[in-house]
């Protein structure tokens, strides 16, 4: 397994939560224009599943993280 420095975790934090946040309004703006009667389910399907994706990726860097300053 490949070994990342301290900053490239916290790199890639800022990132993913950047493109949560992003697909987050997305899927706001898809639910909206659904209930004006477009289909968007499965544009919403696959947001919500890269939002769950991201939350995971999210957390295990936080534990990573976490895990790193303990051993300082």
């Amino acid at each position: 397994m490949t070994d990342y420095q301290l900053t490239d975790y916290q790199a890639a934090k800022k990132s993913l939560t950047s493109t949560l946040h992003k697909i987050e309004q997305a899927l706001l703006s898809l639910e909206e224009k659904q209930r004006a009667g477009k289909n968007l389910k499965a544009q919403i399907t696959l947001s919500k599943e890269r939002i769950k994706a991201l939350k995971l990726a999210l957390y295990l860097i936080e534990k990573e993280l976490i895990r790193s300053q303990k051993n300082l």
